[in-house]
């Protein structure tokens, strides 16, 4: 099972939920870059490349979070729906 989900997640949902679809997640899409903008604009090159790099390792363990609580939130469900169908006979 767990390797379908991945595939799911892989294949699927992580294009899917990556989509910039609402004015909101556009709005901060807006202010991220406007953000970068004026950090590179104060920093110098070393100091650029530090901070992109600890936002890049920021990003990576947000992907492993979500990833990881999409998957979990799976198991559960069908967990739940086992037990509730069980429960009913």
């Amino acid at each position: 099972m767990k390797e379908t989900l991945e595939k799911l997640w892989n294949e699927y949902l992580a294009n899917e939920c990556s989509a910039i679809s609402t004015d909101e997640e556009r709005n901060l899409t807006r202010k991220t870059v406007e953000l970068h903008k004026k950090a590179n604009t104060l920093l110098n090159n070393n100091q650029i490349s530090a901070v992109e790099k600890y936002v890049d390792a920021l990003c990576d363990i947000e992907a492993l979070f979500v990833k990881k609580a999409f998957l979990k939130g799976c198991e559960f469900s069908i967990s739940f729906l086992l037990e509730a169908l069980n429960f009913k006979n």
